[in-house]
């Protein structure tokens, strides 16, 4: 009888138990039914068989329960969540054979047994997605055992969707496509666009993820994985090993070549052998070759392909074969007739596995090798060579829906291998070519909107092409950079600021210093190059390394002024000038900071008023930046003002980029506001700032994040406030109204903090300082609500975090000491935390002066530390000179 698809078939004997474990529980309990009645039993005996009777109903139920739920969809009862896709799954082989016990597993480890009924019925956290991991050699036919899976399960899912996480890049073009089909947004940081697909996962429960070839050690697998912790759905993983999986609570299980008789069931379908005839044959080459799907799949296809038999075949082999004696043959037959063929296995070799188009391969061919590239300007020549490749399983070939165009695929074990044949020169040759093209590919301005999407699909083929060039490597080093090297430099920089524009800074740098490290040896212009050392300085400075970043600027600024009456080097003279002011900025050299971006503005000021006004004004608001870091409040908002005015209102007609530019003063003016203690103006402030950027940036992008993070900290003050009054009156209804605008706020700067603090969670191994200022606030906002062990921990971590990354006499630790003091003081630990705050009151001496701003809350915090031990002269006279500092704020 064929089994229901998706029912595992060790369920098929279900009912029988079920029937029994039912028919025993209702006779037993009409029983004691009869019994009851007759006799009206009291004591031990009724409560014993009552229990034994409910035991069994319950029992009967929990079976009956699993029996259904692996027939059922995940889904069922569920409404399908809206604008859900069809299902992206490659197709399955057209031989592909057996393997049902390696089904039955995965579906036990996707589809546990739940306890949803009866005595065995317990409240549940939120539901986790159920992770299979299947691990394996490369060939051994795990992602068609996936693809056999999830097709086998599509009514059960409400979503199912495939993953290519073999790179990085691909794994998140993947997932944004994903995000696309359900109708997210595109925004230009594609971390919003990701966190809102998780949030939508979430939401929709029942869907199955495969991820295909993922690595346990690659952070983004593991960071998509995190993220999908409290959705309610299935992941199915194939991978090369075992290890590294412990974090998910996966237990990997081994897949391995086939078993003798589904090796010869393939073999049979694969040459049309169902006869039996070749029987001995084919089970001698399965078990020359381990029964490994690849390898058998490449055999099979040669035999179909050239027409020799299996005896033949078998004496090509030596004795211990595998897969890359079957792909040695393969290339040797093709090579005898078609070289061309064999050149476009070269260059997809150095491509990613999937998605290579050939329009695109048409439209750019002419960057290709000669021999090729001829075969590529004649359509039926090139078709004949595809065809010939297919033939021999060596490559694959998509529909993309439209007459004449397809896309191309490459199991990753044949690039292996391929790659593993070329000697040095062909290493190189064929590796640039595969940069040259992509390069052609990749869009002119990876900064612009519209360029996204594109550069989004075509990074995977940019990160391999990148991953796998040969340049500068063994004797022959210069010939690896000579053919092109321009467009590797051009190649590499427009990936990089791709990188940046979605605020991935760690993936950035190495490709602006592979930029760099090209043009110092002569293979790029020195614009390029000065361009290039800026970006490096841009990078080390955004993840606050902040000496590397000082040094690489200083460079770029000698390379512009060795050319210093040209027009192009000197605007990179000025971008520079204003790059080295926020690094000088960041490491309290107040003066130099001014001095370097008063520079810029001097550039500016030479090239006339035709020059793009929105530079100079955002060169005004820098030297704003540096003024308020520097506690001189009045002479930021000044700068900031004078901003403002350089940009010119076009009303309706303004451009987006203007807009934006006047959230940001406006942001900057709230934060000025707040260091003088007027709540009120700041929150008004940076609520509308909020509402612009979350407008034209989103609400995970950074920038709009920093915005949260200040509206929350000035919310959470306002309701310390209310808190404060409250404790001040003794008039009742004041008091309640009070207490409930103190809630309010409290629950409002939670709102507002927590998806920030997510962000830069997610993103802490690289941008760890940006975590700890989020601690900051998170820390004072606990102390807030009355948490104050968790406050305590919250802050220790920033100061620790702080420690490591600036070292133990910055400022920026300072803030943290500040705010763990009260919390010290909350927790009964008085002298401990007089000790961090003089320590914080040394640290912001030393660095920033001893009429700083950020010492109004140190005087204020020790003059509580006092009070708290009776020093009440004390305690007024630290308040006094916190008096005098505030009052300071509003002098020029």
């Amino acid at each position: 009888m064929a089994m229901r698809r998706g029912v595992p078939g060790n369920t098929r004997g279900t009912w029988s138990v079920i029937a029994v474990l039912s028919g025993f529980s209702a006779a037993v309990t009409l029983a004691l039914g009869i019994v009851v009645k007759a006799t009206d039993l009291r004591g031990p005996l009724l409560w014993w068989a009552v229990g034994a009777a409910a035991a069994l109903v319950a029992l009967a139920a929990a079976a009956k329960d699993y029996h259904d739920r692996s027939r059922e969809p995940i889904g069922a009862g569920l409404a399908r969540p809206l604008g859900a896709p069809p299902h992206k799954l490659p197709l399955l082989g057209k031989y592909f054979t057996g393997r049902e016990p390696q089904h039955d597993q995965i579906s036990k480890r996707l589809r546990p047994p739940s306890n949803r009924h009866g005595l065995l019925r317990r409240k549940q956290p939120a539901p986790l997605p159920h992770i299979c991991v299947m691990y394996g050699t490369s060939g051994a036919g795990k992602s068609q055992l996936a693809v056999s899976h999830a097709r086998r399960q599509l009514e059960r899912h409400s979503l199912t969707w495939w993953l290519n996480a073999s790179r990085p890049d691909t794994l998140r073009t993947e997932l944004l496509e994903l995000a696309g089909h359900i109708n997210i947004p595109d925004q230009a940081n594609k971390n919003v666009v990701l966190t809102k697909l998780w949030n939508w996962l979430r939401a929709n429960p029942g869907w199955l993820l495969v991820f295909d070839d993922a690595r346990p050690d690659d952070p983004v697998v593991r960071e998509q994985l995190e993220s999908l912790r409290g959705a309610g759905g299935e992941v199915l993983i194939t991978t090369r090993g075992p290890g590294g999986w412990e974090d998910f609570s996966a237990l990997p299980f081994e897949l391995r070549g086939f078993s003798p008789d589904e090796g010869l069931e393939f073999l049979q379908k694969r040459t049309s052998s169902a006869d039996g005839k070749d029987a001995p044959e084919l089970t001698a080459l399965g078990e020359q070759l381990g029964w490994l799907p690849l390898a058998l799949e490449q055999a099979a296809a040669h035999i179909v392909k050239t027409g020799v038999t299996v005896q033949e075949y078998l004496r090509g082999l030596p004795r211990k074969a595998n897969d890359e004696d079957t792909f040695r043959l393969a290339i040797a037959e093709i090579a005898q007739t078609s070289p061309a063929a064999v050149d476009l296995l070269r260059l997809f070799a150095f491509l990613a596995s999937q998605d290579i188009r050939r329009v695109q391969l048409v439209e750019h061919g002419a960057v290709v090798p000669a021999p090729l590239r001829e075969v590529m300007d004649d359509p039926p020549a090139f078709n004949r060579e595809v065809r010939l490749l297919e033939a021999h399983s060596l490559l694959t070939r998509t529909d993309e829906g439209r007459i004449g165009h397809f896309s191309y695929g490459m199991h990753p074990r044949v690039q292996e291998l391929i790659r593993e044949q070329l000697d040095i020169r062909g290493r190189l040759a064929w590796s640039q070519a595969a940069a040259r093209l992509v390069e052609a590919w990749f869009p002119a301005e990876p900064d612009q909107f519209e360029s996204r999407a594109e550069c989004e699909r075509l990074m995977p083929h940019a990160e391999a092409a990148i991953a796998k060039l040969v340049w500068l490597d063994g004797k022959d080093g210069a010939l690896g950079a000579s053919q092109d090297p321009e467009a590797l430099a051009r190649l590499l920089h427009r990936v990089g600021v791709y990188q940046e524009t979605r605020c991935e800074w760690g993936r950035a740098l190495p490709l602006f210093t592979q930029e760099a490290d090209l043009c110092r040896i002569g293979l790029g212009s020195p614009l390029r190059h000065a361009t290039a050392k800026l970006a490096v300085a841009r990078q080390h400075y955004l993840l606050a390394s902040l000496g590397d970043g000082e040094a690489e600027c200083q460079e770029a600024l000698r390379l512009c002024q060795a050319h210093d009456g040209d027009t192009d080097f000197l605007l990179l003279q000025a971008k520079c000038q204003r790059q080295l002011g926020g690094i000088m900025r960041e490491r309290n050299r107040f003066r130099e900071a001014r001095k370097a971006v008063r520079a810029a503005v001097a550039i500016y000021q030479r090239q006339g008023p035709e020059w793009d006004t929105l530079d100079r004004a955002v060169a005004e608001q820098e030297i704003g930046m540096i003024y308020r870091n520097a506690g001189r409040l009045p002479r930021a908002e000044q700068c900031y003002r004078r901003a403002l005015d350089l940009v010119p209102n076009r009303g309706s007609q303004e451009p987006s980029q203007f807009v934006v530019f006047r959230a940001m003063i406006e942001r900057d003016l709230g934060i000025v506001a707040q260091d003088r203690g007027d709540l009120d103006t700041a929150r008004v402030k940076l609520t509308h700032a909020l509402s612009v950027f979350r407008e034209y940036r989103g609400n995970e992008d950074f920038e709009t994040a920093q915005v949260a993070k200040f509206l929350a900290d000035v919310t959470r003050r306002l309701g310390e406030q209310a808190h404060a009054a409250a404790r001040g009156t003794r008039h009742p209804l004041r008091i309640r109204r009070l207490r409930r605008t103190e809630r309010l706020h409290l629950t409002q700067a939670e709102t507002l903090l927590m998806p920030v603090l997510e962000l830069h969670r997610k993103r802490r191994a690289t941008e760890a300082h940006k975590y700890a200022a989020c601690l900051n606030k998170l820390g004072s906002l606990r102390l807030s609500q009355g948490h104050v062990d968790e406050a305590r921990r919250t802050l220790e971590e920033a100061v620790a975090i702080y420690a490591d990354k600036y070292g133990v006499r910055h400022h920026y630790r300072a803030k943290s000491l500040t705010r763990l003091g009260p919390v010290l003081l909350a927790a009964k630990e008085r002298t401990e935390a007089e000790l961090v705050l003089r320590e914080a009151e040394g640290i912001f001496k030393e660095a920033l002066g001893p009429h700083h701003p950020v010492l109004m809350a140190v005087y204020e915090h020790l003059a509580d530390c006092a009070h708290d031990r009776g020093g009440h002269d004390e305690a007024t006279a630290l308040r006094a000179e916190a008096a005098r500092i505030r009052g300071s704020l509003w002098l020029m």
